[in-house]
């Protein structure tokens, strides 16, 4: 799913700059700097740019289409519309995604410039944009998106790219720490948004306790592969791998027509939302997950997750019924009754048929218009027949 993160530490841009260099001497003091503090290498002269902040801003709009293209917003948009984080026309992902648009810097990895937005700031955005640019010398920085594991993989390396260059830079995190205001959306999109600031600042820092500079490049050489890796550092140091989801292409006169992933990020970001109790403890224990569309019959979104015990996956459908309750059925007092069917649990709410199916530690949460073909999915995924 998405994704919002990238964009805050890497930039595939193909316009040119129309700023001036860093002076030259300042490039290579800031460079001798980044080096003592990264334990990074110089491997080749390092060039930061400096742009207004018109340019800038378009700049980092630009970086946002290439890093989380048009046709992955409208897929999260979908899944997170029938979530019930968008409401209303007005309310986009795409509004709020350049809403949260803050970064003073960007590093592009593909020409190896350092872009930095002019003004309050400057230097010490410029210092953070050369240790990336040593981070991309050492390890190749270019590799995030061609990463295995889907978008959830993808913010799980940004995440340590990110929070070590604020480890070692002692930047404190972009954002404030304080509960996120606003609509649903936006307060989604800025707790994916400050992951990488803050867990990754963490992460970075643990890794350094226990194995210093050689363990904190050892995590860009070999990225954590998942958000769960990044939230708990044990999985990341036994390597333990997301499982795999297998979607039907067609059921029940549905069919797939976009998938993404699902981590523990997404799921520990959708409880805070509707303030659902106890998401440390429910998020703890993901295995896997993913977000799928079908079309027909109504169409559908599902939510899929595995989860590593039999006791994981009851407390996350423990969570279900009170996240159905804040997210659908807010303004009536009371939870709203379950309805007969063939999965686990199922609810008719106002248009919506809503499906939750278990089948020992897998899950599937599908939401849609049509309640038979709803509950057939939810078994499809889950394996039951």
């Amino acid at each position: 799913m998405k994704r919002i993160l990238l964009s805050v530490v890497l930039a595939a841009l193909v316009a040119a700059p129309t700023a001036l260099a860093l002076d030259p001497g300042e490039t290579k003091a800031l460079l001798r700097v980044a080096v003592r503090l990264s334990g990074l290498s110089a491997r080749a002269p390092v060039r930061v740019v400096v742009e207004q902040p018109a340019r800038f801003r378009q700049r980092r709009v630009t970086m946002l289409d290439r890093l989380y293209p048009r046709a992955a917003q409208d897929h999260d948009e979908t899944v997170y519309r029938a979530l019930g984080l968008v409401t209303g026309s007005t309310g986009t992902l795409r509004k709020a995604l350049l809403e949260a648009q803050d970064a003073t810097g960007l590093y592009d990895p593909a020409a190896r410039i350092g872009f930095v937005q002019a003004g309050r700031g400057e230097r010490a955005s410029a210092l953070r944009e050369v240790v990336y640019a040593l981070q991309d010398q050492n390890v190749d920085l270019g590799r995030i998106p061609r990463l295995l594991g889907g978008g959830d993989a993808r913010i799980a390396a940004a995440a340590a790219v990110e929070g070590y260059a604020s480890l070692v830079t002692a930047a404190l995190p972009r954002r404030s720490t304080a509960s996120p205001r606003g609509s649903r959306l936006a307060r989604f999109v800025e707790l994916e948004r400050g992951f990488a600031s803050s867990v990754g600042l963490r992460f970075a820092a643990n890794v350094h306790n226990l194995g210093g500079t050689k363990a904190m490049i050892g995590s860009l050489r070999r990225f954590p592969a998942t958000t769960e890796q990044v939230f708990h550092l044990d999985k990341y140091l036994e390597r333990e791998a997301a499982a795999p989801t297998r979607l039907p292409a067609e059921v029940s006169g549905m069919t797939l027509v976009g998938s993404s992933t699902f981590g523990e990020l997404d799921v520990r970001a959708l409880l805070a939302v509707f303030g659902i109790p106890g998401l440390d403890r429910v998020g703890t224990g993901w295995g896997g997950g993913s977000t799928a569309r079908y079309a027909g019959a109504g169409g559908a979104v599902s939510v899929a997750l595995d989860w590593d015990t039999a006791l994981d996956a009851t407390q996350w459908a423990e969570a279900v019924a009170p996240y159905v309750d804040a997210a659908f059925d807010a303004a009536k007092a009371g939870r709203p009754e379950l309805t007969s069917c063939g999965a686990t649990m199922c609810w008719r709410i106002g248009t919506r048929a809503i499906a939750f199916d278990r089948s020992g530690r897998r899950t599937v949460f599908v939401i849609g218009a049509a309640p038979g073909a709803v509950e057939a999915l939810a078994r499809a995924i889950t394996g039951r027949p």
